[in-house]
């Protein structure tokens, strides 16, 4: 599995968790679309919607798991 699909999985089981708010949900929506096409500039975007969303009114735990993909992504875009 590539790492985008790693992180396209994480994001769609992180939206099935209860305590996630509309707005992580509708971000996450965004980025899996963005990693589903193959550009560097992809990801860029994606990382920026994930660190705005993870900076919201979320729990210390699921920004914890927002840190860990931006993580994944910075990590397979160098």
């Amino acid at each position: 599995m590539s790492n985008r699909q790693e992180v396209i999985t994480f994001l769609e089981e992180m939206k099935e968790e209860s305590g996630i708010n509309k707005r992580f949900k509708e971000s996450a929506n965004e980025v899996i679309s963005l990693l589903q096409n193959n550009s560097l500039l992809a990801v860029e975007k994606a990382v920026s919607i994930l660190e705005d969303v993870g900076s919201s009114d979320i729990s210390s735990y699921h920004r914890t798991q927002v840190w860990e993909v931006v993580s994944m992504l910075e990590s397979n875009s160098n």
